[in-house]
């Protein structure tokens, strides 16, 4: 009696895991909480002068890299973007790990609940009493 017990608060923490993943991944997508903070990235950007130096003549590219006004570089992926897409990736992973521990918490509380029922075909004696 005691594994039916200990299988139904399996299954019923497995399922409340599962559970638990899907409504916090799905606050995740829909902004209500923000995902784990895994990642903290630069954002990718290139430097037009050190492009347009080489094409340059000489006297121009000397002017470049004596100038103070340097412009900044230009940034082509934000690094908000890339550490958006990374942590909710990450936290999608994770919450995929936890429901599928759920799951296999789950499946033990089921198979403890499930009863055991052996079927034996029994052979017939026949004997040859007369």
């Amino acid at each position: 009696m005691t594994e039916k017990i200990l299988g139904y608060i399996l299954l019923g923490l497995g399922i409340m895991t599962i559970i638990y993943s899907g409504l916090n991944v799905y606050a995740v997508f829909t902004k209500q909480t923000q995902p784990v903070k895994l990642f903290n990235f630069k954002g990718i950007g290139l430097d037009t002068s050190q492009m347009l130096a080489s094409s340059l003549p000489p006297e121009a590219a000397q002017f470049l890299k004596q100038n103070p006004d340097k412009p900044a570089p230009s940034e082509i992926i934000s690094a908000e973007l890339i550490n958006d897409t990374s942590n909710i990736f990450a936290h999608l992973m994770l919450m995929g790990f936890i429901a599928s521990v759920g799951a296999k918490l789950a499946n033990i509380g089921a198979m403890l609940v499930r009863p055991i029922v052996v079927k034996l075909k029994a052979k017939e004696v026949v004997s040859d009493t007369k």
